[in-house]
């Protein structure tokens, strides 16, 4: 039968399960050449067809073993099913003992296994073989190790020529070997035209006595010799090395020359290098500031020079010369010094008369002055400008200042003189003494001033001898003053010694007795002195008054003690807190609150002797104004911080990123503490900025939120509208290949909406949503189609009805014919097909039965293809059975077991794909295969096919 070869198993082979050791033995050992053969022939085992191949004395065993060892290590036929049974590793192994150059190429260009034919590559010798292999091997890898291995330059031009561009790497591996066999051919050449180069340069080394620049060359010819000196001829060698002989020697007797030269040459140096830095040390002598540095150091440096060595005489002769002009400038910066001192004398002795000048508080000789700062001026002009002299200068210019500011004071009070001399006048007529005493002294200051600051003599001469006339009259006033004071000094003693017995509160007796003493005092002060005797009695008096107020005045001083003690505390406790106080870890809220508080304290506490009041004072000040102070400093820095956290939030603003900005908004919000408070308007508007700069923020979250939002409702309503349109379309469209186009169309809209983010709580039933809707529109699409494609093939039946009846008819197979007339009558009724191949199809059909019903020669055409598609409609029936799995009748059953077996093998062998194809194909083969015999088996079959097909397609739709 047609289907055995596939249903029987192949015969395994037998000597697999033989013993390859009683094999081997056989093969071996035993007498008969021709069992040794057939042995041989079903050994498997590598080692022993090697012993065989080397050791049997029999031509036909060996090349029996030859044959099957090849065929072994390369698995080809005829022995290639025991070839799978040895690894790919024995074989690489095996491969190792081989030593048959034959045997190492066959494999290398036959071998199955790349393995196998890399270990034979890498043994062989052939470059024919290697270069076979380069361009032939399947495996790149082994390409590359063949043409590694290649020497020879034909062998790698083959290569070159045969690989092209299929293997970049093998092409350029030997474009590089032939490059590197060209650069070994020319190396000889290159060799002797180096050494000739080298030597010659070596000869002419020395000749311009450029010694150091040859001794470098010598050097780099030495290295470019040392790569070239195993391959150099022996005459080359002897030549270079005479000549670097004859340079090495003349190098040597030039390097000492020129050592003794160097070593003079650096003797004279030191020894002008000495008595150079003995002149650099003598130019600095006149610089000195005292006669015995100087003297000092010209003693030395004479010594030293004297007792160096004497120098070339061109050398020695500058030397000398500069010698002595140091000398001679040391000698006159000497006398200049003696001179400098004298004057520098001078010049202390000047200043401290102008300094008492200056501070004279008297007015002063103004002609002797002028004397004076002339010389100082002349003086200064002989020094040296340093700082003593600019401080003397300065002394000067402040005495010529004071000097012209006398002058001008001398002149204004001349000019007052006549008015206050008028005004005492006046005073003198009404007896007011206590006015024209001032008057009186202030006239006589005013006359010596002018008379000490040179004005003109005959200025003052009249207003001076007014004056004299008024002096009496002034000394009488004096008297009467005087007078007048006794009579109230009396006065005073009398009342307190009134008060020793007076009957008042102690309190009211101590403030009358502090009132009385300051009178008295008042007196003192303004009025002539008092008697003693007087002056005895009255704080006799004093002293008893204040024995009677004792008690009192202890009381009070005891409570301002206690209020110095108090204020004393206060202040202690100040300083011993900002003594130990660790200003970097202070709560600065409990520190303001505590200044507050020691202040409140320290109003409250009475008073204190004022003996104690301002000290006391003083010190709580400074300690509040160190602690104002630290207070103040933090109020800055916190006042700055404000303003750098606003300054930052001000900048993130604009932040492109939103979620960083609110972030590091909400950690700058956290750094924000008042520590030391501003005023309540400044803290409130720094406030105010930082809330309103935060909000602007978060202002931006929420209108990104809202617009995220927004944006995700517009997305949710396109992707509603996408399942809208697809139900709509469901509903209104039935043509498939719109259907098919709107839906690719909807589904793209789909997945570009997919990309637009959507509320997640709809984000699945939407999901859902879309499934179902595209599910039913696709199951709708396929109803269409469904229904399309059978109104096709109803049409298609139809018409091949109408061409059967006709074509029929004119083959008299039926009875009454149908006349070519009305049959193009009912076939112009007949829709056409939409798909234009069947309807040219089913159309050439018709044509050629109406063209068979006016050509005889068509006819008879129609007649022969009349038999002929029985069998083609019988094959059809067979392959839709198949595919609509509907029983073929029994008489057929061997046909359809055939037929199957048949295509199965075709496509096991061949590799095609199974040409049954759709059922919709065979129904249109069918209607257009043409007219044939029919029987009512064969329309049964056919009407059975398409109730299962019909039924199957109702199936797939669900």
């Amino acid at each position: 039968m047609l289907f055995e070869r596939f249903l029987k198993k192949k015969r395994q082979e037998t000597h697999k399960d033989e013993d390859q050791e009683v094999l081997a033995e056989r093969a071996r050992n035993h007498e008969d050449p021709a069992v040794r053969r057939e042995a041989t022939r079903r050994l498997v085992a590598l080692p022993h067809l090697r012993v065989i191949l080397a050791e049997d004395i029999d031509a036909g065993v060996r090349e029996i073993a030859a044959a099957r060892y090849r065929h072994l290590l390369c698995r080809t036929q005829p022995a290639e099913l025991a070839a799978e049974a040895i690894g790919v590793a024995a074989r690489v192994a095996e491969l190792s003992h081989v030593e048959d150059a034959r045997i190492l190429e066959q494999v290398a260009v036959q071998g199955l296994d790349p393995e196998v034919r890399r270990a034979a590559i890498e043994r062989l010798a052939s470059a024919e073989v290697l270069a076979l292999c380069a361009v032939q091997d399947p495996l790149a890898a082994n390409r590359g190790a063949a043409v590694e291995r290649i020497a020879t330059k034909d062998a790698l031009e083959q290569v070159v020529r045969q690989i092209g561009k299929r293997d970049k790497n093998v092409y350029r591996s030997a474009r590089e070997k032939l490059r590197l066999i060209a650069e070994r051919e020319e190396r000889p050449l290159r060799v002797r035209a180096l050494c000739e180069e080298l030597c010659q340069k070596a000869e002419r080394l020395g000749r311009l006595e450029q010694w150091n620049q040859d001794r470098a060359i010598l050097d780099l010819l030495d290295r470019q010799w040392a790569e070239i000196r195993d391959e150099a001829e022996p005459d080359w060698r002897t030549r270079y090395e005479s000549a670097r002989e004859r340079f090495i020697r003349a190098f040597g007797g030039h390097a000492r020359e020129t050592a003794a030269r160097v070593a003079a040459e650096e003797a004279h140096e030191s020894l002008q290098a000495e008595r150079l830095a003995l002149l650099d040390s003598l130019a600095e002598a006149p610089a000195l500031t005292t006669e015995q540095e100087i003297r000092a150091l010209c003693d030395r440096i004479s010594t030293a020079w004297d007792a160096l060595d004497a120098l070339p005489p061109q050398r020695q002769q500058p030397l000398d010369q500069r010698y002595r002009r140091l000398m001679d400038a040391v000698d006159a910066a000497r006398a200049a010094l003696g001179d400098q001192r004298k004057r520098l004398s001078q010049l202390h002795k000047s200043s401290n008369r102008a300094q008492k000048l200056i501070d004279e508080p008297k007015a002063l000789d103004l002609r002797a002055t002028k004397t004076f700062i002339e010389q100082a001026r002349a003086l200064a002009a002989e020094l040296p400008a340093t700082a003593e002299t600019e401080a003397f200068l300065a002394l000067v210019e402040r005495l010529e200042s004071r000097t012209k500011t006398q002058r001008k004071n001398a002149e204004h009070r001349l000019k007052q003189l006549p008015e206050k001399l008028a005004e005492l006048e006046k005073h003198l007529e009404g007896g007011e003494l206590k006015k024209a005493d001032p008057l009186f002294q202030s006239l006589r200051a005013g006359l010596d001033l002018v008379e000490a600051s040179a004005l003109p003599k005959d200025a003052a001469r009249e207003i001076a001898a007014r004056l004299h006339v008024l002096a009496p009259r002034l000394r009488d006033l004096q008297h009467w003053r005087r007078w007048g004071a006794d009579q109230h000094r009396d006065g005073l003693c009398e009342e307190m010694e009134q008060l020793i017995d007076a009957d008042l509160p102690l309190q009211a007796l101590s403030e009358r007795l502090q009132t009385m003493r300051m009178d008295w005092k008042g007196l003192e002060k303004a009025g002539p002195r008092a008697n003693p005797a007087v002056a005895e009695r009255f704080h006799k008096a004093c002293e008893a008054v204040q024995e009677r107020c004792r008690p009192y005045l202890e009381a009070q001083a005891a409570e301002r003690e206690a209020n110095r003690a108090a204020r004393e505390s206060v202040c202690d406790q100040i300083e011993d807190f900002l003594s130990k106080v660790d200003w970097d870890r202070i709560d600065w809220k409990r520190v303001l609150r505590a200044e507050r508080e020691t202040r409140h304290t320290w109003a409250s506490i009475g008073p204190v002797d004022p003996r104690h009041f301002k000290p006391l004072e003083g010190r709580f000040r400074q300690a509040l104004k160190q602690l104002d102070r630290r207070l103040d400093a933090e109020r800055k820095h916190n006042q700055a911080m404000k303003h750098a956290l606003i300054a930052k939030i001000e900048a993130l603003v604009d932040e492109p990123d939103l979620d960083a900005a609110i972030e590091q908004t909400k950690a700058l919000q956290r750094e924000w503490h008042t520590t030391v408070p501003a005023r309540h308007k400044d803290e409130n508007k720094l406030w105010q900025t930082f809330r309103s700069a935060c909000d602007a923020i978060f202002e931006r979250r929420a209108a990104l939120h809202q617009a995220h939002a927004n944006e995700m409702k517009e997305h949710l309503a396109t992707r509603e509208s996408i399942c809208n349109d697809a139900i709509a379309l469901a509903r209104t469209e039935q043509d498939p290949k719109r259907l098919r186009t709107e839906l690719r169309e909807l589904e793209r809209r789909w997945d570009d909406a997919q990309s637009m983010p959507v509320p997640r709580q709809s984000a699945g039933p939407l999901n859902e949503r879309w499934r179902e809707t595209r599910e039913a529109l696709k199951q709708h699409q396929r109803e269409c189609e469904d229904q399309q494609r059978r109104g096709a093939l109803d049409l298609l039946q139809r018409q091949a009805e109408l061409c059967e009846r006709l074509e029929l008819g004119l083959l008299g197979e039926t009875d009454p014919p149908l006349a070519p007339e009305a049959a193009e009558q009912a076939w112009a009724e007949l829709p056409r097909q939409q798909d234009n191949e069947i309807q040219d199809a089913i159309a050439a059909r018709f044509a050629s039965a109406l063209a068979a019903a006016r050509e005889p020669e068509q006819l008879a055409a129609l007649r022969s293809r009349y038999d002929a598609n029985a069998a083609r409609l019988i094959q059809l029936c067979l392959q839709l059975e198949i595919l609509a799995g509907v029983e073929t009748p029994p008489e057929f059953a061997q046909q359809r077991l055939e037929f199957q077996v048949a295509r199965l093998t075709e496509r096991m062998v061949d590799g095609e794909e199974d040409p049954l194809q759709g059922s919709a194909r065979l129904l249109k083969e069918w209607y257009l295969c043409g007219p044939a015999p029919r029987s009512s088996g064969l329309d049964s079959r056919f009407e059975r096919i398409r109730q299962a097909l019909a039924g199957g397609t109702r199936e797939a739709r669900v």
